[in-house]
């Protein structure tokens, strides 16, 4: 072999590495050209050495990833070791799959050109690949990614198992009549839209033709396939010289897509591109009839059986939605009830009744359009929600939906004439929540058919004289923090082994400049409702913690405050971190605050697992208060990271003259010292009752008998 850039020693040595091994090892010089093969690449190539050394590499790589291979080659040349993976074209025509590695070569202190190592893909390698796009494609399914993604991922994931094999998944219309691209990065654009929309027939391709017959039809040579007569120029034009399509079934056996994989040359599929073909298949399939059930449940799932109307579960979605995006807009909701729609039920059936409904709400959706929402609340109740609007034109809409009552419904022979009233409430005037809106829509149509049905009423004050009280103490209760209306008073806990009171809960009160004293059973409700439990949450932490670390300064011996968090709060994304900075800034171990929760607040077990991880992680307590009362379920108790158990009052109260609140409160006690849990009895308000609890070695108790709650001042009185 001739060598015009290399010395004799240096060939010697390269060509003593050559034939050991059965992988293809070559070395190039910097321009690219061959100057060693050995026998393995004869063997596996086709091409004999003189023949290595004629050829340029590049003619014998498909056409477009010649610059990929020579980038990396370059690489190479440039002093640098590079890995990848490159197709060769065999002497016999078809494609070798080789991962090479490469380094270059030095002589003299400069890049003389490259050695490399070729591997032929094993089964091995090929199967793993395939089960790392499989698992791909099925962990996107799984997490819900976009269904475009999902198709795009099954076709990258061939294209790179495969290169030099463009690929497209094609999906049948409705009425089965066409296919259509669904996923095809690797073909182009022109050749996509002249196919797009194929026939599902004969002579259609290979993809329209699979489809109607129903099986692989394998085109090896698209210039002389007789199935091609069509789109035969356009596929030979982009170097699409062959096309192996697969009908991709649901589970009834019917065509809802088509797999395609294509060829620059003429040929056939191998068994590896068989195989990739049925696995491509399989997942295109899965995927399909997967987001298409999806689809099935959420229409189940948010509309009404009956009508096709959004129903209740939509219909408040869309509203809160919409007053997230816009908060400061007037939206309208109406409640509207079908007038003695009981008698129709009654004296025509169900059946006509259903027939009526459907004729009821053709005329009203005409009169509305399809840009209004209008949905079943259940029964012949419906609900309208109007965005951004105003009173006036909410009035009018709700005169022009009774109008459609005017004319009579023909159903079976008999003309059947229905009226309608309508209440309406306003956001954010009669409510800032979706139940407040909905109650009081709901009090306005109630007092448009006392009235006069066939009517709308808009809800007022005057429907009800304990709601313009509670928009007044909402209004109070907005400013009740900057006026230092709120305080806290706090009830001791005692350690009822040594009977000292190692800690306390914090309690608020509201003493309002206008109401007077409010109970907390009034006002929390209405600061849950408007949002303002949130800072108020946060001034209770806050005052607490500077309470006890003021106590403690003057020399008291309590090592614990209880605080009581709302769900409001509890589901507020930055909890842990509003909690970890107030710690910080009063200056108390996180281990002295305990946080008390509710059980209903745990019913979604996975989210408050995850927020009490984070607030266990600061290093804070966690008490379920209440105990027994709501959501008792042993499994949230050992999934959640819980550090006290408190018994509820109610069990506590009859302990002494009732059994089965004796056997209630010692079963609490003994399967939360089973649990590794602190148990606290709270309502403690007599010697009997204290003395049961040391019994059964009640570890705390809080209640009357041991103090009442009590301001700052008085609290060690």
């Amino acid at each position: 072999m001739e060598n015009l850039f290399w010395s004799s020693s240096l060939l010697d040595v390269y060509q003593s590495l050559f034939e050991q091994g059965d992988e293809i090892s070559f070395a190039m010089d910097t321009k690219g050209k061959v100057q060693l093969m050995n026998e393995a690449a004869v063997r596996i190539l086709g091409y004999t050495s003189a023949e290595f050394n004629r050829i340029d590499y590049k003619q014998v790589i498909p056409t477009e990833h010649v610059a990929e291979v020579e980038a990396h080659f370059s690489h190479v040349l440039q002093g640098n070791k590079a890995s990848f993976r490159m197709m060769f074209q065999h002497k016999d025509g078809y494609i070798v799959h080789l991962s090479v590695n490469a380094v270059p070569i030095y002589e003299n202190g400069a890049v003389q050109g490259a050695f490399g190592i070729g591997r032929v893909r094993t089964n091995e390698q090929y199967t793993s690949e395939l089960l790392n796009g499989q698992n791909r494609v099925l962990q996107m399914i799984a997490k819900s990614a976009p269904f475009d993604d999902v198709l795009h991922q099954i076709v990258a994931m061939v294209e790179h198992i495969s290169p030099g094999h463009p690929c497209a998944i094609m999906m049948i219309d409705e009425k089965n009549n066409s296919l259509f691209h669904a996923a095809a990065p690797g073909l182009p654009d022109e050749y996509i839209k002249r196919i797009d929309g194929v026939p599902v027939a004969e002579k259609q391709g290979s993809c329209g033709t699979a489809a109607f017959l129903k099986a692989p039809v394998i085109a090896a040579d698209i210039a002389h396939d007789r199935r091609w007569p069509l789109h035969r120029d356009v596929a030979l034009k982009h170097q699409l010289n062959a096309c192996w399509s697969t009908p991709v079934f649901n589970d009834d056996r019917q065509v809802i897509a088509t797999f395609a994989m294509y060829a620059r040359q003429p040929s056939v599929p191998t068994e590896a591109d068989k195989r990739l073909i049925r696995e491509a298949t399989r997942l295109t399939s899965l995927a399909i009839q997967h987001y298409r059930a999806k689809e099935q449940i959420h229409q189940l799932a948010y509309h009404d059986h009956l009508t096709g109307l959004p129903n209740r579960r939509h219909f408040r979605q869309a509203l809160e939605d919409t007053i997230a995006r816009y908060p400061h807009d007037t939206h309208a909701l109406f409640f509207l009830d079908l007038d003695r729609f009981k008698f129709i039920n009654d004296s025509f059936g169900h059946k006509t009744g259903d027939d009526l409904l459907k004729m009821i709400v053709d005329r009203i959706q005409t009169r509305l359009g399809h840009s209004i929402l209008f949905s079943r609340e259940g029964g012949d109740e419906f609900t309208v929600w109007l965005e951004r609007t105003s009173g006036q034109d909410a009035a009018d809409m709700a005169t022009s939906m009774l109008e459609t009552f005017r004319e009579p419904f023909s159903l079976e022979g008999n003309e059947l004439f229905m009226t309608a009233s309508i209440g309406i409430s306003l956001y954010p005037h009669d409510g800032m929540q979706e139940q407040d809106l909905f109650r009081k829509a709901d009090m306005a149509m109630y007092e448009a058919k006392k009235k006069n049905r066939n009517s709308f009423q808009f809800y007022t004050s005057m429907l009800d004289r304990q709601s313009l009280k509670k928009l007044k103490m909402e209004s109070e209760l907005r400013s009740a923090l900057q006026r230092d209306e709120l305080s806290l008073v706090y009830q001791p806990i005692q350690n009822l082994c040594t009977g000292d009171i190692y800690g306390a809960e914090a309690l608020i009160r509201w003493n309002s400049r206008h109401f007077g004293s409010v109970s907390p059973g009034e006002f929390i409700p209405i600061a849950e409702e408007t949002g303002l439990i949130i800072p108020i949450g946060e001034w209770v932490i806050r005052t607490a913690c500077r309470q006890l670390k003021a106590w403690q300064e003057e020399g008291r011996s309590l090592t614990c405050m209880s605080v009581n968090l709302s769900i409001s709060q509890f589901y507020q994304s930055n909890l842990a971190e509003t909690i970890q900075t107030i710690i910080k800034e009063t200056g108390i171990e996180p281990s002295q605050l305990t946080c008390e929760i509710t059980e209903s607040m745990t019913m979604d077990t996975d989210n408050a697992a995850a927020i009490l991880q984070e607030l266990q992680h600061i290093g804070v307590f966690i008490s379920i208060d209440d105990f027994g009362t709501g959501y008792s379920s042993l499994s949230y108790l050992q999934k959640l990271p819980l550090d006290t158990l408190k018994i509820d009052q109610s069990f506590v109260r009859d302990i002494a003259v009732n059994e089965s609140s004796e056997k209630i409160a010692t079963t609490i006690i003994l399967m939360a010292h089973h649990l590794g849990l602190h148990v606290v009895a709270e309502g403690v308000e007599t010697e009997e009752q204290l003395s049961i609890l040391k019994k059964y070695r009640c570890n705390a108790a809080q209640g009357y008998l041991l103090g009442r709650p009590a301001p700052p001042d008085e609290f060690f009185a």
